[in-house]
C-alpha cells in the first residue's frame, strides 16, 4: 500500500496533509478487504461501542482490525466527534507499516484534541508516541512524550494516566540503570493497581512483572521471588492470563534463581519459560535474549563451553535482528571474544569485538540522550515549577537577577539543612545501635499496677494471666507464626477481652505490639550472639522470628528500635571485621 507522507509545517504536520494520509490509509484498508464477507454497509449500521468491541475481538487479524477502526473513524468524522476521531487515529497507528505513518496519525490525534481539555486526549496519543519510541530504543523521545502526557494528566487530574505514565518513565529509568529510582515508581504503580475497586488482572500483572525485575536489579532477590510467585499464581487463573504472562514469569524467576545460586533450578525454570513462550507464540524477543544469555552463563558454570557458545550466539542473533540492547548481556560478547581468541579464530574474534564496540556505543548513546537534568526535573516537579517562574520573571525584568541569588541561597540552605539532617540521622542511628549493643537480654517486666480497681478484673485472674505470659515469653512461644490473641487466650485458658486488658494495662501496649516487640528484642539478642544468623537474608530472619514477610519484620524492628534491621546487621558485621 502506497501512503502519502505529509510535509512538515513549522515543525508540525499540516492538517491537510494528515487528512490526506488518513484518506489513502483508509482506502488501502477497504481495497485490501474488499473481497471479504464483511460489507462496508453492514459496518456503518453498527454503533461506536459495537465497532470498537468487534475491533478488540478481532484476535490480531490486522486487516479486519483496520476495517473496524476505519469504519469507526468515518462514523466519527461524519458526526464531527473529535475525541472518537482521535481514538481511531491512535488505534490505527498501531497498524501503520512505516514510522512516518504511525507518528503522523498520532500527531493528528494530538492536533485535533490539543485545546479540548479532555481527560484522555491528547494524553493517550502522547503516551502511544512515547511507547513507540521506547520500543525503538529512542528513550529521549519516549521521555519527551511521557513528560507531556504526565503534565496533561496532572492538569486534568487523571490518576490512571498519571500512574501509567510514571510506570512508563520507570521503564526508561531501568534501561539506563537507574534501578533504585525506577523501583520507587514501580512500587507506587503496583500499589495503585492493587488498590483498584475492581482489580484488572492484565494491568496488575503488567505492573507486577517489571517491579519484580526491578527488585532483582536492586539485588532484593527474596522480594523478586515473592512477586514472581505471586504473579505466577495470578497468571494461572485464566487461559488469557496464562497465554500472555505465565512463560515470562517462569523465565524471570529462573533468572532470579541464577543470582540466588540455585543453578539447577534456574536452568529448569529458564528452559521451561522459553518453551512456554514458544508454545504460546509470544513475540517477546527481549525475554528470549535474556533466556539465551543466562542459559549460556549456566553452561559456563557447568564448564560446557560449546553449549555456552551456542546460547551466546543465539543471543547475538536476536540482538542483531531486533536491535535489543540489554546492558547485562554484555558478558555474552566478552565470552565470545575470549573463546574465539583461545581457539585462534581471528575473524570471528574481530566480528564480536566490533559488535561489542557497537553494543557499548548504543548503551552510551542511550544513557547520554536521557540526561540526568531531565530526570531531576521529573523527580522534583516543584523545583521545575520554581525554575520556570524564575525564567519568566527574568524575561519580564532584567532586575530579577536578584531572584537567582535568592534561589541559590535557598538551595544552599536546603543543601546545608539536608546535610545536617543526614548527619543528625546517622548520629541518632549510631546512638540507637550502641544502646542495642550494650543493653542486656532481660525483657521488660510487667507493671505492678493494681488491676481490680482499674480494669475490672479480679487480682487472682490478673496474676494468673501475667504468670502465663511470663511462661509464654520464657518458652519463646512468640516465635510461632500467625499467633493471634484468640489462639493465645485459648492456650492460657482465658478470654480475649481479659487478655487484651491485661496486656494493654500491664505491658502498656497492644497485643500486636507486645508480640512484635518480643520478637524484635529476641532477634537483636540472637544477631549479637548467633554468628550464623548474620548470614541470613532479612526474609530469612523474619521467618525465624515468626514474621510473615521481610517488610513486616523491618517495619516492626524500626518501630521498636528506631533503626532498620539491615543497618543493625551491617554495623554488627563491621564491628566483627574490625
Amino acid at each position: 500500500m502506497i501512503v502519502l507522507i505529509p510535509k512538515k509545517t513549522n515543525g508540525f504536520f499540516s492538517l491537510i496533509s494528515l487528512f490526506r494520509l488518513f484518506t489513502v490509509f483508509v482506502l488501502g484498508v477497504y481495497t485490501a478487504v474488499g473481497q471479504e464477507s464483511i460489507s462496508k454497509d453492514s459496518l456503518q449500521k453498527l454503533s461506536y461501542d459495537e465497532l470498537y468491541t468487534a475491533y478488540r475481538n478481532a484476535n490480531g487479524d490486522t486487516l479486519i482490525s483496520k476495517l473496524y477502526l476505519s469504519t469507526y473513524l468515518e462514523k466519527a468524522m461524519a458526526d464531527m466527534d473529535t475525541i472518537k476521531m482521535a481514538e481511531a487515529y491512535s488505534s490505527l497507528s498501531y497498524y501503520a507499516a512505516e514510522e512516518s505513518e504511525k507518528i503522523a496519525l498520532l500527531d493528528l490525534a494530538i492536533a485535533i484534541t490539543k485545546r479540548l481539555d479532555n481527560d484522555r486526549y491528547p494524553i493517550k496519543a502522547y503516551s502511544f508516541k512515547g511507547g513507540y519510541y521506547f520500543t525503538k530504543g529512542d528513550y529521549q523521545r519516549a521521555l519527551d512524550n511521557y513528560i507531556l502526557a504526565l503534565a496533561l494528566s496532572e492538569q486534568v487530574q487523571n490518576t490512571e494516566y498519571i500512574q501509567s505514565t510514571n510506570h512508563n518513565i520507570a521503564c526508561i529509568k531501568t534501561k539506563i540503570d537507574k534501578h533504585e529510582e525506577a523501583l520507587t515508581l514501580f512500587k507506587e504503580n503496583f500499589e495503585y493497581e492493587s488498590d483498584r475497586d475492581e482489580l484488572n488482572a492484565m494491568s496488575y500483572l503488567l505492573s507486577l512483572i517489571p517491579m519484580a525485575e526491578s527488585y532483582r536489579y536492586n539485588k532484593l532477590l527474596d522480594s523478586a521471588s515473592f512477586y514472581n510467585h505471586k504473579g505466577i499464581v495470578m497468571s494461572l487463573k485464566s487461559k488469557k492470563l496464562k497465554h500472555h504472562f505465565y512463560g515470562k514469569l517462569v523465565l524471570n524467576e529462573g533468572v532470579n534463581l541464577f543470582f540466588k545460586e540455585h543453578f539447577d533450578r534456574a536452568y529448569d525454570s529458564i528452559n521451561k519459560g522459553i518453551r512456554l513462550l514458544k508454545e504460546e507464540q509470544i513475540k517477546d524477543n527481549e525475554s528470549y535474549v535474556l533466556g539465551s544469555f543466562y542459559l549460556g552463563r549456566l553452561y559456563l558454570k557447568k564448564e560446557d563451553t560449546l553449549r555456552a557458545e551456542k546460547e551466546f550466539l543465539d543471543m547475538d542473533a536476536l540482538i542483531q535482528k531486533d536491535n535489543i540492547i540489554l546492558p547485562e548481556t554484555r558478558k555474552g560478547y566478552e565470552f565470545l571474544i575470549a573463546w574465539y581468541k583461545t581457539n585462534s579464530e581471528q575473524e570471528k574474534q574481530l566480528t564480536y569485538i566490533n559488535r561489542l564496540l557497537q553494543f557499548d556505543r548504543v548503551i552510551g548513546s542511550q544513557r547520554a540522550s536521557v540526561s540526568t537534568k531531565l530526570f531531576k526535573e521529573f523527580d522534583t516537579p516543584l523545583l521545575l515549577k520554581e525554575k520556570e517562574d524564575v525564567i519568566t520573571k527574568l524575561e519580564e525584568n532584567a532586575s530579577t537577577l536578584s531572584f537567582w541569588v535568592i534561589i541559590l541561597v535557598l538551595l544552599s540552605l536546603m543543601a546545608t539543612g539536608f546535610t545536617y539532617y543526614q548527619f543528625v540521622k546517622r548520629k541518632k542511628y549510631q546512638q540507637k545501635f550502641n544502646e542495642l549493643l550494650t543493653q542486656g537480654n532481660k525483657r521488660e517486666e510487667s507493671s505492678t499496677k493494681l488491676a481490680d480497681d482499674e480494669i475490672g478484673i479480679a487480682d487472682e485472674v490478673v496474676n494468673d494471666i501475667l504468670s502465663k505470659l511470663d511462661q509464654f515469653e520464657e518458652e519463646l512461644q512468640f516465635l510461632q507464626k500467625n499467633i493471634s490473641i484468640s489462639s493465645l487466650a485459648k492456650e492460657i485458658n482465658t478470654n480475649t477481652k481479659y487478655l487484651s486488658k491485661v496486656i494493654n494495662y500491664h505491658k502498656n501496649k497492644s497485643f500486636t505490639n507486645y508480640v512484635n516487640e518480643l520478637r524484635v528484642q529476641y532477634s537483636v539478642e540472637q544477631l549479637k550472639e548467633n554468628t550464623s544468623l548474620k548470614n541470613y537474608t532479612i526474609q530469612g530472619i523474619a521467618e525465624e522470628m515468626g514474621f510473615n514477610s521481610a517488610e513486616s519484620f523491618s517495619a516492626a524492628f524500626k518501630k521498636s528500635t528506631g533503626i532498620k534491621p539491615s543497618y543493625f546487621m551491617r554495623k554488627l558485621t563491621s564491628l566483627n571485621v574490625e
